[in-house]
C-alpha cells in the first residue's frame, strides 16, 4: 500500500519527548573536494562514499543534521572568466537524506581548503561573498548543535598557484609547522568548537601530515602529524585521519561507513538498526534477504520493525511486507516478489530503509537506517527495457547491464569470464583499469563470445572492465576483486 512514510518519520520525529538520555544532535558539513584531479570516476565513488556516511550519521542519532558543500576554483562545465577559490553549497543542514541523492559536480580546476573554509565560515556567519557561487548563500546551523566538518580531499599539502593549485594550508602562509599555516582550521576549532575528520587520497608525507593536522583528535590514527602550537588538538597522540588509496571500497571493508560514522558521531542514548542488503538484479522476481541487528536503551522495548522502499527520485515511500525472524537482537528475512505492491510503477529506482520502533520510559521513539552495503547506490531497480543496469553482486551469477558486458563471478578470488553480446561486439580491445587509471590487462579479440581473465595477482579493489570495440564504441562495468 502506497503511504508517505517520510511524513510519519518526520511526524514522529518532531513530537519525541526530550528525554535526557536521548537528546545530542550534531550538525556535520560534509565538504567534496572538486579539484582537477578528482576525476568524473574518482568523483562518483567520493560522492556514493559520502552517500553513505551521510545515511549513518543520521542513523546514529536523530536529531543529527547535515549540509553538503563543494570547493574548487572553477564552476564546473562553463566558461570561466577568472579561477579563485569558491564554495557551491549543495544542501543546508537537514536531516533528510533525500537531496543527497541529487549530489552533483558543481566546481573544478584548483583546491584549496584553508581557503574555503573561510567562505563556509561566511556562510555560517550570514556574511555575503561573491565567491559563494550557488542559489544558497548560507548555512544555518543550530547554535545548540555542536559542529562537525567532515573532508573528503585528495589534495596535496601545497602545490601550484591560486588559480590551478592544490592547497590543504593557507597559501598566502604555507611555511611547515607554522600556526599561520592552518589559521582558518584553527578558526573553527576555536572560535566555533568545531571538529574536524578528514577522509583523504594521500598523495604524499607531506599531505598526510597536514591533513592529520587538520583532523581533530580521536579516531585511530597515530602517526606522524605536522605541528601547529596554536591548534586546540595539539599533542593528541591519535587524529580523526583516515587516509586511503581511493574511495572506492574494497570487499574486507563493507563497514567501512558504518565504522567512520560511529567513530564521529554522538548516539546520546538512541536506539539503532543496522542492516545489508545485497542488490541482486533488477525487477521483485531476483530480491534477496536482508539480514541486521539492533541495539535498544536500557529498559526499552522493541514494538516493531518496518520495512519500506523510497523512489530515489521523488522521495515516495512504499510500504514493504517485513516479518523478520528476530534472535534475539539479530534478524533477517528473504524478500518475496509478493511482498511489494508498487501500483503502476514500470520506471523507478528504490532505496530500502528499515524503521525501528520501541517504548521507552513512557514514550514511543522511532530511528531508521538505510542499507549498509556500501557499493550501490541504489537497492531495486525496475525498468521495462529488456536489460536492467543493476550490476551483480553475488558470488556465481553474471552481471548483466545495458552494455551488454556479461561478468561472473562477481565479487571474484581472480578467475572471471566476460560474456559479450556478439551482435554489438564483434571484435576490439578488452582492458582492465585499476582505480588509480593504471591498465593491468590490455589484449585485442575477434569472433569471442567470452573471455576468460585471471586477475589472481591483484589486490582487492574494484576494477573498471572496458572493451573498445572496432565501431569505436566503449563499453565499461566494475569487477570486485576480493
Amino acid at each position: 500500500m502506497k503511504k508517505t512514510f517520510l511524513f510519519l518519520f518526520l511526524t514522529f520525529i518532531m513530537s519525541w519527548n526530550a528525554l535526557r538520555a536521548q537528546n545530542g544532535g550534531s550538525d556535520y558539513i560534509i565538504v567534496l573536494d572538486n579539484g582537477s584531479s578528482m576525476t568524473t570516476q574518482r568523483f562518483e565513488s567520493m560522492k556514493l562514499g559520502a552517500i553513505k556516511l551521510i545515511q549513518q550519521l543520521l542513523a546514529c542519532n536523530p536529531k543529527n543534521r547535515v549540509a553538503v558543500v563543494h570547493y574548487g576554483t572553477g564552476i564546473y562545465n562553463a566558461i570561466n572568466t577568472e579561477y579563485k577559490p569558491r564554495i557551491y553549497i549543495e544542501d543546508d543542514f537537514s536531516g533528510n537524506t533525500f537531496t543527497t541523492q541529487l549530489i552533483e559536480r558543481r566546481l573544478d580546476n584548483g583546491d584549496h581548503l584553508h581557503e574555503a573554509l573561510g567562505i563556509i565560515g561566511n556562510a555560517l556567519d550570514g556574511a555575503s561573498n561573491p565567491d559563494i557561487v550557488s542559489p544558497q548563500t548560507t548555512l544555518n546551523n543550530d547554535p545548540a548543535n555542536p559542529l562537525k566538518v567532515v573532508v573528503f580531499t585528495d589534495a596535496e599539502r601545497n602545490t601550484g598557484n591560486l588559480n590551478f593549485g592544490s592547497y590543504l594550508v593557507n597559501y598566502d602562509y604555507p611555511t611547515p609547522n607554522t600556526p599561520e599555516a592552518f589559521r582558518n582550521v584553527t578558526a573553527f576549532k576555536v572560535g566555533r568548537k568545531a571538529k574536524f575528520a578528514v577522509i583523504h587520497i594521500s598523495p604524499d608525507t607531506a599531505a598526510s601530515e597536514a591533513a592529520a593536522s587538520i583532523a581533530s583528535e580521536g579516531g585511530s590514527y597515530s602517526g606522524p602529524v605536522e605541528t601547529n602550537i596554536d591548534d586546540p588538538d595539539y599533542g593528541a597522540t591519535t587524529r580523526h585521519y583516515y587516509p586511503r588509496t581511493g574511495f572506492d571500497i574494497y570487499q574486507s571493508e563493507e563497514n567501512y561507513w558504518t565504522n567512520l560514522a560511529t567513530n564521529i558521531c554522538d548516539t546520546s542514548g538512541w536506539g539503532s538498526v543496522h542492516f545489508k542488503y545485497e542488490p541482486n538484479a533488477c525487477g521483485t522476481n531476483l530480491v534477496q534477504t536482508i539480514t541486521g541487528n539492533y541495539s535498544l536503551p536500557n529498559g526499552a522495548t522493541l514494538t516493531h520493525l518496518k520495512l519500506i522502499a523510497r523512489d530515489i527520485l521523488t522521495s515516495q515511500d512504499y510500504y514493504v511486507n517485513f516479518n523478520p525472524i528476530v534472535s534475539p537482537t539479530d534478524f533477517y528475512y528473504a524478500l518475496q516478489p509478493s511482498d511489494f505492491n508498487f501500483p503502476g510503477i514500470t520506471d523507478a529506482k528504490f532505496i530500502f530503509i528499515i524503521g525501528l520502533q520501541y517504548d521507552y520510559q513512557g514514550g514511543t521513539y522511532d530511528v531508521m537506517n538505510w542499507n549498509g552495503y556500501p557499493y550501490f547506490n541504489y537497492d531495486l531497480l525496475l525498468t521495462s527495457l529488456p536489460n536492467c543496469g543493476m550490476r551483480q553482486a553475488g558470488p556465481s551469477s553474471p552481471v548483466v547491464n545495458e552494455n551488454s558486458i556479461q561478468i561472473t563471478p562477481n565479487p571474484t578470488s581472480g578467475a572471471i569470464k566476460v560474456i559479450l553480446d556478439r551482435k554489438k561486439i564483434e571484435a576490439g580491445q578488452i582492458q582492465i583499469i585499476d582505480l588509480s587509471g593504471k591498465t593491468i590487462y590490455d589484449k585485442t579479440f575477434r569472433g569471442q563470445n567470452t573471455i576468460d581473465i585471471d586477475i589472481h595477482s591483484q589486490k582487492e579493489g574494484v576494477y573498471i572492465i572496458k572493451i573498445i570495440s572496432n565501431k569505436n564504441e566503449i563499453f565499461t562495468e566494475k569487477v570486485i576483486k576480493k
